[in-house]
């Protein structure tokens, strides 16, 4: 109670509680008239309301707001009563309080302080805005506090009464603008907490120049490399954009996107790439990576990113924004620098994925930079160290390749994902790139060896490598083998061609006796022997679901797959296994075996669907078959990787998750292929011919697929829009009885127009038919029912007066007349309906009589385009082997080829400029001397003039003669010399014209010639 005992003397002599004396504070506050009671009884208040805060409000908040109204002078005052204020509404939670919506635990005191301080007045925003013009630098730090407190406790509130003050908004922007940095970042934090989660102050705040303000700040603290002050700026810029398009599109019209390259320079000395060449990737260049470096530049790369969300109507806008402002280039130097972190490698990667993601542009640009990294080889001649690589083939090592030493496995995994995000979204939409990477799909030992380093070895080559040398790269990092199936499953899925390419590649060489494996086959072998040696699961479920994707509508690779029996067998093996079998091996096994009994239609199959029928029905079973699938779809593992491909849930920025199994590709390909896939199991092998609704397995050629089952039928059959024979696929494989569509306007029949009823025009005639007939049936009745009344009503009435009698006798003839209209009517409606028989008629009989010859027609055309076809695309496949692997052998030797060119041309400058520069020095001298010697033969000529003595004159001339001819001599060595000169900037390509001596040399020679 010591404390307490200071304050006795300001009432009573006797000791008083803390309640009394914060009851007497605050009435000296509210009563006093001389500034020096009121500041020191505020400044007692401040002291007591840190342990009495309920005390202290109760008492004198309102006292306390009311000076706040009308003392504006004593900055002293105003002071203290700033700071009680934020003590009273500055949340101190205890263990018993709940928490908010943001997850911080409450305080009911505080909250409710914080409510009476915003409610007190309806200027009370007003008045606190006055506060912080102030130039006094406390009371502008502490009313920034307050707000901030106040934002805390009543956030919604606070926001609220800004908005609807004229100047609120702007009035906080200005502190952005405030050259005292303590107050500069006391605004930051508060405006970070208010546009958080309100697009109307974002909106306010960035119209009000905030992005500029920002951006210089950033400048100022030393970009990306500052403090923390740099990662607060870029966090309210990154609030600012999120879920904003009207603030993207001001920051992209304000030339914000010009900026973002700036924020990506790691060393202070570079200049911006992209705004004055490509600086070649050093991989030896030293920089420091601090924590908090890391974290502003990974702020900086999310705000990227979401500039070009997928779906945003700005998206492609920003992306045509970035391309032109440079940005890719510094984000590739940041995601292949090996000092970076793993994390800040892997946001750039993702950044660039969503860069060139379905933008033609984009993606022509990433496919021509060509990136020079030095190998790791001490080599002397540094000229040969030096290698231009395609940016791509950078990318795919860094998801295949080998990892730096000094990082573990687990967390190089988020940079091999990124890389392989990115080589996605390159490929995506871009068929053209699918094709230009199927190209490099090489064998070891042909165009690449697999023993060459990385660095030597094409995109394609790479990857086929690291699936055929899987042991030795599953001890090193099992994910190199599970992104390297990854890859080329993108490669190959949904591409026809591609697919076909890839079934080119052949292990083996023939030349020594070898035989030719298939590479599809090679990585059934590969699976096999992984799950024999028990390796890591992740090896063989990744390579099957390889296969599973490569199969899919292609049945020339389920051929190829047949050619091996052991493969079957060992696919059924994995099925019925009961122990030592992973269940998802299990599954991908059984997927695999249904993909091959559901596409192999093709006629020169090594194995027909009636022979791989028994194998199913029997060996296997169907039901235990779907089951297994099934099992697979409901497992947890699938379950993530479905989730991963819809986005619910993501790993950017962890280690490598263990749920991880499937990769995105093979998750789309079972989401949209398992209830065609279960259909076409259940079905016979002659039942999938016959049935039109399972067209599709005549080649996968699918137009629709139903969401719901029609009666009478499995569910999940696929209902055909409207089946048609395409030239990529094998109309050879349709059997000889299965008619398609109409080929009349084909222009492969000749001109064969011969009409075809369908089943259901048939039915529409039917149905008019008996409409009709159903109409004359009524008429009929209708008639014969008006004539027996009139009849009736005759007999009866016969002795009835004249006068009914007439009634009787007119409407008689008023039936009459309705009778003979109907009589027409139906003589028209049978005359209609004869029509329409005789023309179901000969439809019918036309039909008929040409049935037969229409599917022999068909079926012979069919087969002459099949053959010329293939033979054409056999034709065709070899020159563009042929010409690929020219092309492939042109590049390198070009490269080499330009670099020895380089070297000479270098030399031969630097020596011709000397020789130059030689002769020009010489030149100028000779000239000088004759210029001497011409004034010195004026000057005797004046001289001789004027000579009275002849015989000096003579000797005079006859010494000028000795000189002139020892200069004649001089000149002719000169002469000599330069002819010399001359002669050997000839032999290195200078182009001098011939002097008229040489000129006369040359025809005196041909003269003595002839």
């Amino acid at each position: 109670m010591d404390f307490f005992k200071r304050y006795s003397a300001i009432g009573a002599s006797q000791q008083q509680s803390p309640t009394e004396t914060i009851q007497r504070l605050a009435d000296r506050i509210e009563t006093s008239t001389l500034l020096e009671d009121k500041r020191a009884a505020a400044l007692s208040l401040k002291g007591l309301s840190r342990e009495y805060k309920k005390d202290v409000g109760e008492a004198a908040l309102e006292a306390l707001l009311n000076i706040l109204k009308e003392e504006h002078e004593d900055q002293q005052l105003l002071k203290a009563v700033l700071e009680t204020l934020t003590n009273l509404c500055t949340r101190t939670p205890s263990r018993g309080d709940a928490f908010d919506e943001k997850g911080e635990r409450g305080d009911p005191v505080a909250d409710a302080f914080a409510h009476r301080v915003l409610d007190y007045a309806e200027d009370m925003i007003s008045i606190f805005l006055v506060l912080l013009g102030e130039a006094d630098f406390h009371v502008r730090y502490y009313t920034v506090q307050l707000l901030g407190t106040l934002h805390m406790c009543a956030g919604e509130t606070l926001q609220n009464r800004v908005m609807v003050s004229p100047t609120g908004v702007g009035r906080l922007v200005d502190l952005l603008s405030d050259q005292r940095d303590i107050i500069r970042n006391e605004g930051i934090q508060l405006l970070i907490a208010m546009t958080e989660n309100n697009a109307d102050i974002q909106k306010i705040v960035a119209f009000e120049s905030a992005f500029d303000l920002l951006l210089g700040i950033v400048n100022e603290e030393g970009g990306v490399r500052g403090n923390i002050i740099v990662q607060d700026c870029l966090q309210l810029l990154h609030n600012l954009l999120n879920y904003n398009v009207s603030n993207q599109n001001l920051f992209r019209e304000t030339s914000g996107i010009q900026r973002l390259p700036d924020l990506l320079i790691t060393d202070p000395s570079q200049t911006a790439a992209g705004q004055g060449g490509n600086k070649p990737f050093d991989a030896e260049e030293d920089i420091e990576w601090t924590a908090q470096h890391a974290r502003n530049m990974l702020v900086v790369l999310d705000i990227i990113r979401m500039l070009i969300q997928p779906g945003n109507t700005n998206t492609e806008s920003n992306q045509s924004a970035m391309q032109q402002y440079g940005l890719i280039p510094p984000l590739l130097q940041l995601a292949l620098s090996n000092e970076a972190p793993s994390s800040v490698r892997a946001q750039a990667l993702y950044a660039i994925g969503d860069t060139v993601r379905s933008h033609k542009a984009n993606q022509n640009l990433f496919q021509r930079i060509l990136i020079t990294a030095a190998n790791d080889d001490d080599a002397e001649d540094i000229g040969t160290k030096t290698i231009p690589e395609p940016a791509i083939v950078i990318v795919i090592r860094l998801s295949v390749g080998k990892k730096p030493a000094n990082v573990p496995a687990s967390e190089y995994y988020i940079v091999r994902s990124a890389a392989a995000y990115l080589v996605q979204a390159y490929v995506g939409s871009n068929p053209d790139a699918q094709l230009a990477l199927a190209a490099t799909l090489t064998p070891p030992g042909d165009a690449d060896n697999v023993t060459e380093p990385e660095q030597h070895q094409s995109a394609g080559s790479l990857v086929v490598s690291v699936l055929l040398d899987w042991s030795e790269a599953s001890r090193e990092d099992v994910w190199r083998v599970w992104f390297a199936s990854l890859l080329l499953s993108t490669i190959v899925y949904g591409n026809h061609e591609c697919k076909e390419q890839a079934l080119k590649i052949s292990l083996g060489d023939e030349s020594k006796g070898e035989d030719t494996i298939p590479l599809i086959n090679e990585l059934m072998s590969q699976a096999r022997q992984a799950t024999q040696q028990g390796v890591d699961v992740r090896v063989s479920v990744s390579l099957l679901s390889l296969i599973c994707v490569w199969l899919v509508s292609f049945p020339k690779g389920v051929s190829a797959v047949l050619e091996e029996s052991s493969n079957v067998a060992f696919l059924v093996e994995q099925i019925n296994g009961s122990s030592g079998v992973n269940a998802l091996v299990q599954g991908v096994a059984a997927f695999a075996l249904g993909l091959i009994y559901e596409f192999d239609i093709e006629p020169d199959t090594p194995m027909t669907r009636d022979e791989i029928y028994p194998i199913i029905s029997k060996r296997v079973g169907s039901d235990q078959l779907l089951i297994r699938v099934q099992r697979l779809r409901d497992s947890k593992e699938f379950q993530y990787a479905v989730g991963l491909v819809s986005g619910t849930h993501s790993n950017a920025y962890g280690g490598a998750p263990t749920e991880i199994f499937f990769d995105s590709v093979f998750t789309s390909m079972f989401k949209n292929h398992y209830e065609s896939f279960r259909a076409a199991v259940r079905l016979g092998p002659s039942e999938a011919m016959v049935n039109p609704n399972y067209a599709h397995l005549q080649g996968g050629m699918v137009t629709s697929y139903a969401g719901t089952s029609t009666p009478g039928s499995v569910p999940g059959t696929p209902v055909l829009g409207g089946a048609t024979i395409s030239r990529s696929e094998s109309p050879a494989a349709a059997p000889s009885g299965m008619v398609y569509g109409s080929l009349g306007d084909s222009g492969v029949n000749g001109g064969f127009t011969e009409p075809m009823v369908p089943k259901s025009e048939f039915e529409a005639l039917n149905a008019k038919l008996s409409e009709q007939e159903n109409i004359v049936a009524a008429l009929q009745r209708k008639l014969d029912e008006s004539a027996k009344s009139t009849q009736k009503a005759l007999n009866e009435d016969s002795g009835a007066s004249k006068t009914e009698l007439a009634e009787e006798k007119e409407l008689r003839i008023r039936v009459e007349t309705e009778r003979d209209e109907q009589k027409t009517v139906i003589a028209g409606l049978q005359g209609d309906l004869d029509t329409v028989k005789a023309q179901l008629a000969e439809a019918q009989q036309k039909q008929g009589n040409s049935n037969e010859e229409k599917t022999f027609n068909l079926e012979t055309m069919l087969s002459s385009l099949k053959l010329d076809m293939d033979q054409k695309e056999a034709q065709w496949n070899e020159q563009r082997g042929e010409l690929q692997k020219k092309l492939a052998n042109s590049e390198k030797q070009v490269v080499k080829a330009a670099a020895a060119v380089r070297n000479t041309n270098k030399k031969k400058e630097q020596q011709q400029t000397s020789a130059l520069e030689a002769i020009q020095k010489e030149s100028k001298t000779k000239d000088e001397q004759i210029s001497k010697l011409n004034a010195q033969v004026q000057d005797l000529l004046e001289r001789v003039k004027g000579l009275d003595n002849v015989d000096k004159l003579k000797e005079r001339i006859a010494g000028l003669e000795k000189e002139q001819e020892d200069l004649l001599v001089y000149l002719a060595d000169q002469d000599q010399q330069a002819k010399e000169h001359r002669a050997k900037l000839r032999k290195y390509g200078e182009d001098i014209p011939l002097s008229e001596d040489e000129a006369d040399g040359d025809d005196d020679d041909d003269d003595g010639d002839e």
